[in-house]
C-alpha cells in the first residue's frame, strides 16, 4: 500500500516543479562551491610556488603599523649575540613628504645601516650605484617611475616642516613592496632633526640548518614583553586563512540557501496536502495510521529533495563550467577551471534532506491529523 500511496502522490501536478525548485536552490550551492574549489587550488598552487625564507622581525607589540613601532636600539646588540642568527638588519620607516619637478607626494623612507647588504639579501636590481653618503639616497622602481625619478635626480624629503635635499644615485628593483620605498643610509637620518632615533623594526635572519625552535625560543627569553617576533615570508600560512575565509563566508551564505530550502518544502507540503487531502482521508478510512501518513508525506519530500539535489549538483556544475568556457573564449588569459568534489556533492545532498525534511514537518504532522469523518466526498 505504501508504494502505491507514493506513486499516487507523484501523479499529483506540480511534483516536477517542485522537485525543479529545490534544484535551482542546490545548483546555487554547486556552483559556489565548484568555483570556491577553483579558487582554493590556485592560491594552494601559488603558495608552493613561493620561495619560504628564514627571515624574522622584531617589532613593537602594541603598535598599529610599521611607522609607529618604536624599538630600543641596544635590541641590535643582543639579537647579535644569539648563536644561529647571520644577519641582522636594523632599520628605521617614517613618513615623508617627496617633492620634484613633477610630483608632491607622501612617501615611506627606509632608513637602514648597510643600504648595500640590504639589496644584496633581496637580489635587487640597482640602476647606478649605492647611497654611501649623508645626502644620497635609492628609490624604488615603481616610485621612480610614477614620480619621474632618474638617476642623478635631486629631490626634496620633507619631515615635520624640516626639509632635506637628497642626490638618487641608483634605482632598485626587488619586486616587492620596496620598490615603492626610498632608502637611505644611517647616516643621512642625522639630516632629520624631528625624527627620533628609535629603531622601527629589527629583521633577522637564521643560519641554514639551524634548529629554528631553540634559536627562536632563547631570542624570546632575552626580549622585552614590549616587542614581538614575527616571521614574514609564509605563504603557505596566508593561502590557508585566505581559504578559511572563503569557507567560511560559503558557510554562512549555505546556511541561507538551505533556510530557503527549508521554507520551499514547506510550501511544497502544505501545497501537497492541501491538494491531497481526499486521498489522504480515504487511507486514513481504510485503516491508515497517522504514523504512516506522516511517513508517507515524509517520504515524498524526501524524495524530492534526492531528485531534487541530484539535478541541482548537475546544473550548477555544468552551468559554472559552460560560463568559465564562454568567459575563456572571450578572454583567453582568464582560465577558470571550476570542479566540485564527491563529498562536497555528499554533503550538499544530505543537508538538503535535512533541510527539506525539517522543512516539511509541521505541514506532515497536520496532514497525518486529519480524519476522514472531517472531509467531504
Amino acid at each position: 500500500m505504501s508504494a502505491l500511496s507514493l506513486k499516487m502522490l507523484f501523479r499529483k501536478e506540480g511534483t516536477e516543479s517542485s522537485i525543479l525548485a529545490i534544484a535551482l536552490l542546490v545548483a546555487i550551492l554547486a556552483s559556489m562551491n565548484s568555483t570556491i574549489n577553483h579558487i582554493n587550488s590556485k592560491t594552494e598552487a601559488l603558495g608552493r610556488l613561493i620561495d619560504v625564507g628564514e627571515t624574522y622581525l622584531i617589532i613593537s607589540r602594541n603598535s598599529t603599523s610599521i611607522t609607529d613601532s618604536k624599538i630600543d636600539a641596544g635590541l641590535t646588540n643582543l639579537i647579535n649575540d644569539i648563536a644561529g642568527v647571520e644577519y641582522v638588519l636594523p632599520q628605521k620607516i617614517f613618513k615623508a613628504i617627496l617633492t620634484t619637478n613633477s610630483t608632491n607626494r607622501a612617501v615611506l623612507v627606509r632608513v637602514v645601516e648597510d643600504v648595500s647588504g640590504f639589496l644584496r639579501l633581496r637580489n635587487a636590481y640597482v640602476n647606478g650605484t649605492i647611497a654611501k653618503g649623508r645626502e644620497e639616497v635609492n628609490t624604488g622602481e615603481v616610485l621612480a617611475r610614477t614620480a619621474d625619478i632618474a638617476p642623478n635626480t635631486t629631490i626634496i624629503l620633507s619631515v615635520n616642516g624640516k626639509n632635506v635635499s637628497f642626490k638618487v644615485v641608483g634605482i632598485y628593483r626587488t619586486q616587492s613592496q620596496l620598490d615603492g620605498e626610498i632608502l637611505i643610509p644611517l647616516t643621512a637620518i642625522k639630516n632629520f632633526t624631528t625624527v627620533n632615533s628609535e629603531l622601527s623594526i629589527i629583521e633577522f635572519t637564521l643560519k641554514p640548518g639551524i634548529d629554528r625552535r631553540s634559536v627562536l625560543t632563547s631570542l624570546a627569553e632575552k626580549l622585552p614583553t614590549s616587542v614581538q617576533i614575527i616571521k614574514i615570508q609564509q605563504p603557505g600560512v596566508f593561502m590557508q586563512k585566505v581559504n578559511m575565509q572563503t569557507i567560511t563566508f560559503l558557510n554562512v551564505w549555505s546556511i541561507a540557501v538551505y533556510a530557503v530550502i527549508a521554507v520551499a518544502s514547506y510550501i511544497i507540503t502544505a501545497h501537497l496536502t492541501a491538494e491531497s487531502a481526499y486521498e489522504l482521508a480515504m487511507l486514513r478510512a481504510l485503516g491508515a495510521g497517522k504514523w504512516r501518513i506522516l511517513i508517507l508525506v515524509v517520504d515524498y519530500i524526501v524524495v524530492v529533495a534526492i531528485l531534487g539535489s541530484i539535478l541541482g549538483i548537475a546544473l550548477g556544475v555544468a552551468g559554472t563550467q559552460v560560463a568559465s568556457t564562454l568567459l575563456r573564449w572571450l578572454h583567453p588569459t582568464m582560465e577558470v577551471s571550476p570542479f566540485l568534489q564527491a563529498e562536497q556533492a555528499l554533503n550538499t545532498i544530505i543537508l538538503t534532506l535535512a533541510s527539506s525534511v525539517f522543512g516539511c514537518a509541521i505541514p506532515a504532522y497536520r496532514s497525518a491529523r486529519i480524519r476522514y469523518v472531517e472531509q467531504p466526498l
